[in-house]
C-alpha cells in the first residue's frame, strides 16, 4: 500500500513474538557488548616534560648561578619543572581541551545512521486512536462500531533508524570548525606554558635578587657593628665623642631594620614561588646566589628589533590560536549557509502491536523525505549575519593580538638594553665604592677620618651593591620576558617532545 509517499507493509507474525523483556534484554546485551570492547576512557594527550634546564643563559654564563647543597638546591629549572606539574591553570586548560576534543566526535556523530530502541504501552477509548489500535493489531472487524469501539489497548515495540543524507555542507563545517577550535585549545596550553614559564622564571630571580639584597643587609650590619665597637673602644681612650658613638649606634640600628625588611621581602617572594610550584621550599633547597657578569645580556642587547617581531608572530601560540579561531569562524558561517540548502534524509522502522503481549503483528515503513525551508522569518539569513559577525570579531582579534605580541616585543627589546647598559654603570659604581670603602676605613682607623666620612662611605658602597645586583637580576627578568614575548619557551618544550 502507497500512501503519503511512504511504502507502508504489513504481515501477520508466525514465528514467536518478539515481546518488552526480549527487546529490552536484547538492548542490555548489545549495549554492555559495547561497553566491554571499547576502552574505559581516553587515552590521555601526551605530557610534556621538563628536563634540567630552560632557555635561558646557562648556569655557566649566567650572573647568578646556586651552590649546589646535599639535598639540592632548587634551580630555576626544577621551579619550571614542578610548576608545570602543579599548576590549576594547565589543568583546566586540558579539561577543556579535553570537552573540545569530544565536540569533534559528536560533531562527527551526526554523519552516522541514528538507532533507537522503543517501548510503550497505551490504553484509550477515543475512535480514533482506538480503531487504528485495532488495525495495526490485525483485530479489525466488520461489526466493529466506528463511534464506540470501546476500550482499546496496545503495546508497540519499535525499532527505528534515521539517516540524515545531505544538509547543505553545515555538519560538514561544523565539524571542521570543531577541528579549529580543538587546535585553538591546544595554542592556548601552549601559550600558556610559555608564559608559566616565564612567570617563574621571573619570580624566581626575584627571590634570588632578594636574597642577595639580603645577604648585602647582612653585611651592612656586619661593618656598622664593627663601626660601633670601633667607636667605642676610641671613645674609651678619649678619641672620639659621644655623639660619634650615638651616630654609630644609629647607623647599626637602621643597618638591622634594612636586614628585616630584606628577610621579609625575600620571604614574599619565596611565597609566591611556592605558590607557582604548589608546595613549600624546604630550608636545604634555598640558593646561596653569587654575583657574576655574563655576556648573553649584551648578545640580546644588540638584536635587531624588526626581525624578532616576525620571528613572535611565527612562534607564538597565541597566534596560532586567533588563526584556529578565525578559520572555526569562517567554517561556522558555511554551516549556517548551508541551512538555505534543502535536506535529505531516510527513515527505516519496524514495529511490533499487541494488545497483551500474546500475538503481535508486525509493519514496516520505509521513507526518503527531503525538505526545503523557503521562509523562516528570516532566521537562517540572522544565522549566517551573526556568523560573519563573529568572523569579523575573530579578525579584528588577530590583528590586536599581532599589534600586541609586536609592542611586547619592542618593550622588551628595549628593557634588555636599558638592563645592559645599567649592568656596566652600576659595575663600575660598585667598583669605585668598594674601594673608597676600604680607603675610608683605613684612614678612620688611622684616626683621620671622620665619622661622618665613614657612614657616608658606607651608604654609598651599601646603595652600589644593591644597585649592581638589582641592575644584574633586571637585566636576567628581561631576558625572560624577551623570551616569553618570542615564543623561545614553546619552542623549547617541542624540541624537548621531540
Amino acid at each position: 500500500m502507497k500512501k503519503g509517499g511512504l511504502f507502508v507493509g504489513s504481515k501477520r507474525c508466525v514465528a514467536p513474538v518478539v515481546t518488552l523483556c526480549q527487546l529490552i534484554l536484547l538492548g542490555f546485551v548489545l549495549f554492555f557488548a559495547g561497553c566491554s570492547s571499547a576502552p574505559d576512557r581516553m587515552p590521555p594527550a601526551a605530557a610534556t616534560t621538563i628536563s634540567a634546564s630552560v632557555p635561558v643563559p646557562s648556569a655557566r654564563q649566567d650572573t647568578v648561578h646556586s651552590q649546589e647543597a646535599p639535598f639540592g638546591t632548587l634551580t630555576v629549572d626544577r621551579a619550571v619543572e614542578e610548576a608545570l606539574r602543579a599548576s590549576p591553570e594547565l589543568e583546566q586548560i586540558k579539561q577543556r581541551i579535553d570537552a573540545s576534543r569530544e565536540q569533534v566526535k559528536q560533531a562527527e556523530a551526526s554523519f552516522y545512521p541514528r538507532l533507537v530502541l522503543s517501548q510503550e504501552f497505551s490504553a484509550t477509548d477515543n475512535p480514533v486512536f482506538a480503531l487504528m489500535y485495532l488495525i495495526n493489531q490485525r483485530r479489525f472487524t466488520p461489526d466493529v462500531d466506528f463511534n464506540h469501539p470501546g476500550r482499546e489497548q496496545n503495546v508497540a515495540s519499535v525499532v527505528q533508524g534515521e539517516w540524515v543524507l545531505f544538509e547543505g555542507g553545515s555538519r560538514l563545517f561544523e565539524r571542521k570548525a570543531a577541528v579549529s577550535r580543538h587546535r585553538a585549545m591546544d595554542a592556548e596550553l601552549q601559550a600558556a606554558r610559555n608564559l608559566l614559564i616565564a612567570r617563574v622564571t621571573e619570580v624566581y630571580y626575584q627571590w634570588l635578587q632578594a636574597l642577595v639584597f639580603t645577604g648585602v643587609a647582612e653585611q651592612a650590619l656586619d661593618a656598622a657593628s664593627t663601626d660601633e665597637s670601633l667607636g667605642e673602644a676610641r671613645m674609651k681612650v678619649e678619641m672620639a665623642l659621644p655623639s660619634e658613638l650615638l651616630r654609630l649606634k644609629a647607623r647599626t640600628a637602621e643597618a638591622r631594620g634594612n636586614l628585616v625588611a630584606a628577610k621579609t621581602n625575600a620571604r614574599r617572594l619565596q611565597a609566591a614561588l611556592e605558590r607557582l610550584i604548589a608546595r613549600q621550599v624546604r630550608h636545604s633547597e634555598i640558593p646561596q646566589p653569587v654575583l657574576e657578569e655574563w655576556p648573553s645580556l649584551q648578545e640580546d642587547a644588540s638584536r635587531d628589533s624588526g626581525l624578532l617581531v616576525k620571528q613572535a608572530l611565527d612562534r607564538r601560540p597565541e597566534m596560532a590560536a586567533v588563526r584556529a579561531l578565525i578559520e572555526a569562524s569562517r567554517n561556522r558561517v558555511r554551516s549556517a549557509q548551508g541551512g538555505l540548502l534543502p535536506r535529505v534524509g531516510t527513515t527505516a522502522r519496524y514495529q511490533w502491536d499487541s494488545e497483551d503481549l500474546g500475538d503481535a503483528a508486525e509493519s514496516w515503513l520505509v521513507g526518503l523525505q527531503a525538505t526545503w525551508p523557503l521562509f523562516e522569518g528570516g532566521m537562517t539569513v540572522s544565522r549566517i549575519r551573526e556568523a560573519k559577525a563573529h568572523l569579523l570579531e575573530m579578525e579584528a582579534r588577530g590583528e590586536q593580538v599581532a599589534l600586541d605580541i609586536a609592542l611586547e616585543v619592542h618593550q622588551a627589546v628595549l628593557a634588555v638594553q636599558e638592563a645592559a647598559e645599567k649592568v656596566k654603570v652600576a659595575g663600575e659604581r660598585r667598583k669605585w665604592a668598594r674601594q673608597a670603602l676600604e680607603e675610608t676605613r683605613h684612614v678612620y682607623r688611622n684616626q683621620a677620618a671622620t665619622v661622618d666620612s665613614l657612614l657616608n662611605a658606607e651608604l654609598s658602597w651599601n646603595q652600589a651593591e644593591v644597585a649592581f645586583a638589582g641592575a644584574l637580576f633586571e637585566g636576567k627578568t628581561a631576558q625572560a620576558v624577551l623570551r616569553k614575548s618570542l615564543g623561545d619557551f614553546t619552542e623549547w618544550m617541542e624540541a624537548r617532545r621531540e
